[in-house]
């Protein structure tokens, strides 16, 4: 078993490393990409807009991800500041940060009602659910269903549990709700007043496409084992996913260093690779290919929760 942070690879400390060179670049490129194609989304033919609308949202997310986990500053607030933009539109970013913070907590991994970015259940509550909802929620157990019923899924759970919240009198995350209504608002009148854009057609062909993306990366990240060094996969064969996930994808490499920034994650993959592999059980893809080929229309894993202790 891994016990605290395996080696890195060692390497003098640049000025583009010390700075966060290549994140503030990424920042440019995610931003500069997603205002120019908002801007142009009125001439481009739907066949162009939707993957490169896609790939803006979903790329995004992944920076969203960098910065919750201290990148590109030392300053949490400057840090939040970036990636506070709601350009999926679904997630409040201050809830985000928070649920997605909880979900590092190794020994809790896919465990229903702790992890809170698992997709299994509980034996009782899957019991209790219509034969119509277990139906659907095997369904997003196959890629297929998941990168086309995922989305929905998603922000409905979501959803309903912030509303169920709200009107239990739980106002802890009203605050950040409100930020988001604020700055979706923000976004919707950058896409229709000054783009021109309707606001259907960006979920069409940015939001919804985009965290669909995204849920293809988390697709079988973690699966529900006894050991929670076996709960972690790694999705080798990176590009173009590697730079649209910037590097999520080995996921075992960044769960056991979370904050090493995403450029250096393949360096250090590749120099702990065998202990990887042999800790994880061999849950390693060769890459997104091998994962569709097995599981397009296969469930990868039952939606009932074993039952694996914490």
């Amino acid at each position: 078993m891994m016990h605290g942070r395996l080696p890195t690879v060692e390497r003098g400390i640049s000025i583009w490393r010390r700075w966060e060179v290549p994140t503030w670049a990424l920042c440019a490129a995610v931003y500069g990409g997603w205002t120019g194609l908002t801007l142009q989304a009125d001439v481009l033919p739907w066949w162009l807009l939707l993957p490169l609308g896609g790939w803006f949202t979903a790329w995004h997310y992944s920076f969203q991800h960098e910065v919750i986990h201290g990148h590109p500053t030392p300053w949490r607030r400057l840090n939040d500041l970036l990636g506070r933009l709601p350009v999926g539109l679904v997630m409040p970013y201050g809830i985000y940060r928070q649920t997605h913070l909880r979900h590092h907590h190794k020994d809790s991994l896919t465990l229903p009602g702790v992890d809170p970015e698992s997709f299994y259940f509980d034996a009782g509550e899957w019991a209790a659910k219509p034969a119509a909802a277990r139906l659907l929620h095997t369904a997003n157990n196959t890629l297929a269903g998941r990168l086309s019923l995922g989305p929905l899924i998603l922000a409905w759970r979501f959803w309903r549990d912030e509303i169920a919240r709200l009107a239990a009198g739980d106002f802890v995350h009203a605050g950040e709700i409100a930020v988001h209504a604020v700055s979706v608002s923000a976004v919707f009148f950058w896409l229709v007043a000054i783009c021109g854009l309707p606001w259907w057609l960006y979920v069409v062909a940015f939001a919804y496409p985009g965290l669909s993306l995204t849920l293809l990366r988390s697709f079988l990240e973690h699966r529900a084992m006894a050991d929670p060094e076996q709960r972690t996969a790694n999705v080798e064969g990176p590009w173009p996913f590697g730079l649209l996930f910037l590097h999520n994808n080995l996921h075992v490499a960044h769960h056991e260093n979370p904050g090493l920034a995403w450029y250096d994650i393949p360096r250090y993959y590749a120099a702990n690779r065998e202990v990887f592999q042999a800790t994880n059980g061999g849950y390693v893809f060769a890459g997104y290919g091998e994962v569709a080929r097995r599981y397009l229309i296969w469930p990868v894993d039952s939606p009932v929760h074993p039952g694996v202790a914490a």
